[in-house]
């Protein structure tokens, strides 16, 4: 995914321009980028996502749900 896109995804999901997202915001936002299965279970470590692990997590995704990048 471009730089561009993923900024933009995650300023239209911060709309009080906190820098974060919520970790359910986190989740809906894979799901939507077909990142996520219904079947995968994420782990919320009860911190907020900034735009780095956002760009992080989205530009390095693997394919596996055991892959080490699906868990928050």
């Amino acid at each position: 995914m471009d730089h561009s896109n993923i900024v933009s995804m995650f300023e239209m999901m911060d709309t009080s321009n906190k820098g974060t997202i919520s970790f359910v915001q986190y989740r809906e936002a894979l799901k939507t980028l077909g990142l996520l299965t219904a079947d995968e279970v994420l782990k919320d470590d009860g911190h907020a996502v900034t735009l780095d692990k956002f760009r992080r997590e989205v530009c390095t995704h693997p394919a596996s749900p055991q892959a080490p990048a699906r868990r928050l």
